[in-house]
């Protein structure tokens, strides 16, 4: 008895205690892949801990992966961000001095994970961040994204980089290369477990999927933008537009003034992620403000236009892929018509190609955690 009391000692000694940190539903779609890894692990003892940054959006995915949450954040409903960074911060206290975690794991550029990655350091417990390294090279787009990412990269011990272009943006910062891996975007297996729930169908109907949610495209953008739907569906009789509603107020009031009631646009609810990237295949094409809509459409085919100025994932407008259009409605028109009525042009941007990952990168994250880790 004895003996085997020291040999399960021994072994619980060796345990890994990680505390991953999610507040949005694209965190918890990105980071599913590293969760499953992680409870496939023997050697990993995980913690899930969600901030409720979000929660229309994020609970019911939390239900439908059967993952189990350890610490629940109070949420205050809407808040600026100076008293929701307030809010996630002085919740974290209590968890570090119960987990005692070796190691927090962040994702992406949210105020969770920049808030979550300031109360580790803190704490002094090394930061694992996943799609570290995108950059617009421009503070204030999008704003706050842009600077919470800097500044998680000065926070994190290990920075695991979607691409290489990711990599030497965070070398020229500073950031040493020891402390970089390129593992390729875990949205992409976030497809390919998603694919795995959903029967492919075939084409009925000549569809758009539109999809807004950025700060700075509120008010005269989004206007813009709606604008620009409005005229599409008006020159083109049998094209469907699928536009799907975001939970703040803003973009849904907008939406619902500029494009209810019409025709050819449905103003649709989230959608869980298999049943979203079943949509995305559905279409001709997407327009987005989202950074991981750009990411999944690349490795699904679809031409992507960005209602955006500037993008932090550039590898799909240099294939060819993606196009920057900006929120001007006749910049959209355009770009869209150009699609429409030009097969060669739709088929050249319908190339499936794979910069931001083929799939495995949960693995290759653990696997470099799991060396890194257990040598101390």
């Amino acid at each position: 008895m004895a003996k085997s009391s020291w040999i399960l000692g021994e072994y619980l000694n060796d345990m890994i205690s990680t505390l991953t940190v999610i507040g949005t539903r694209p965190e918890m779609i990105k980071l599913a892949p590293v969760l499953t890894v992680l409870r496939q692990n023997s050697r990993f003892k995980n913690k899930l801990c969600v901030t409720r940054q979000h929660t229309d959006l994020l609970d019911p995915f939390l239900v439908n992966l059967g993952i189990p949450v350890d610490y629940h954040f109070e949420n205050h409903g809407s808040q600026t961000l100076h008293r929701s960074a307030a809010r996630i911060l002085e919740q974290f206290d209590p968890i570090f001095l119960e987990s005692k975690p070796d190691l927090m794991i962040v994702q992406g550029d949210t105020t969770t994970a920049f808030i979550a990655s300031l109360a580790a350091y803190y704490a002094c417990v090394p930061v694992a961040h996943v799609e570290a390294g995108l950059r617009t090279g421009n503070l204030y787009s999008p704003w706050p994204e842009e600077a919470h990412r800097s500044l998680i990269a000065r926070l994190a011990t290990y920075s695991f980089a979607p691409t290489l272009q990711a990599k030497n943006a965070l070398i020229s910062e500073g950031i040493s290369p020891d402390k970089i891996w390129v593992v390729g975007n875990t949205s992409i297996d976030a497809i390919r477990m998603a694919r795995k729930s959903v029967i492919k169908k075939p084409k009925l109907e000549k569809m758009i999927v539109v999809t807004v949610h950025r700060r700075e495209n509120q008010g005269k953008p989004l206007t813009e933008i709606c604008q620009a739907l409005r005229e599409l569906i008006e020159k083109f009789s049998t094209l469907k537009i699928k536009f799907l509603m975001h939970p703040n107020p803003c973009i849904q009031n907008s939406a619902i003034q500029y494009l209810a009631n019409l025709k050819n646009i449905d103003l649709i609810k989230p959608l869980d992620h298999p049943s979203f990237i079943d949509l995305l295949e559905q279409s001709e094409f997407i327009i987005t403000d989202s950074g991981g809509v750009q990411e999944e459409a690349s490795f699904l085919g679809k031409p992507v236009l960005i209602v955006r100025n500037t993008t932090e994932r550039a590898e799909g407008i240099f294939a060819g892929t993606a196009r920057l259009v900006g929120t001007n409605s006749e910049s959209i028109i355009t770009v869209c018509k150009e699609l429409l009525q030009n097969p060669n042009v739709l088929t050249a941007m319908s190339r499936i190609h794979y910069p931001y990952g083929d799939g495995y990168s949960a693995e290759r994250i653990v696997s470099i955690l799991l060396d890194k880790l257990s040598h101390g």
